[in-house]
């Protein structure tokens, strides 16, 4: 396999888990973190890169001076309700990459509801959405039109509700219906994304626990 990726994101929740599956697969990656956050997956065997994802400095010095073929991006916040590291950060990564010329997928975290899948919620789940998530959603929104502009292509993969629950349950896959659960593992997140990863999969996807 000749992939080299870099997980931006990495010492969050989902990106924990997202660096686990691929320790298990054995496969090697790099992990884009702030100094003193790698002690959160110090157990873990990526190769670190330090910096921050809201400094373009850091961003495009990482960038610039490597070749790689895979990006993942697994931003957010510790407030679920706002910020914009998302759409901030995924500006300062697609930017670098296309100003370097640089060509490399990427495979971004973003969340159900956002872009045609705001049709497939339910009223009470748009109601939520409005009333406690509306800015989280609306970064969201911009970093999924940021992607959009990556000359190497961009699979997205929107979650519904994210849970710590571990287990081995089927995931289900959808890309314009409705899904019939609300619950998400993220070890399931990120087996799915890492899977997608290697099988070169493109698009966007909304995906809940079977």
């Amino acid at each position: 396999m000749n992939k080299k990726i870099l997980v931006f994101g990495a010492t969050g929740n989902t990106g924990i888990e997202i660096c686990r599956d691929l320790d298990s697969k054995r496969i090697n990656y790099s992990a884009f973190v702030r100094r003193g956050s790698e002690t959160k997956i110090k157990v873990l065997q990526p190769n670190i890169l330090f910096g921050d994802v809201l400094n373009t400095i850091d961003v495009d010095r990482v960038l610039k001076e490597n070749d790689f073929t895979d990006v993942i991006i697994s931003l957010g916040s510790r407030d679920f309700r706002g910020g914009e590291i998302r759409s901030n950060g995924t500006k300062h990564i697609v930017n670098s990459l296309n100003s370097n010329q640089k060509i490399a997928k990427l495979h971004v975290i973003s969340a159900n509801g956002v872009g045609n899948s705001w049709k497939n919620l339910k009223w009470f789940e748009k109601l939520i959405c409005k009333l406690l998530i509306s800015k989280a959603m609306k970064d969201h929104e911009s970093q999924e039109e940021i992607v959009s502009s990556n000359k190497g292509g961009y699979h997205i993969i929107r979650p519904v509700g994210l849970t710590n629950e571990t287990g081995s349950k089927n995931i289900i896959v959808e890309e314009k219906n409705a899904l019939p659960n609300s619950k998400v593992s993220r070890t399931n997140v990120a087996k799915y994304l890492v899977d997608s990863l290697l099988d070169s999969k493109s698009g966007k996807f909304s995906i809940c626990d079977e």
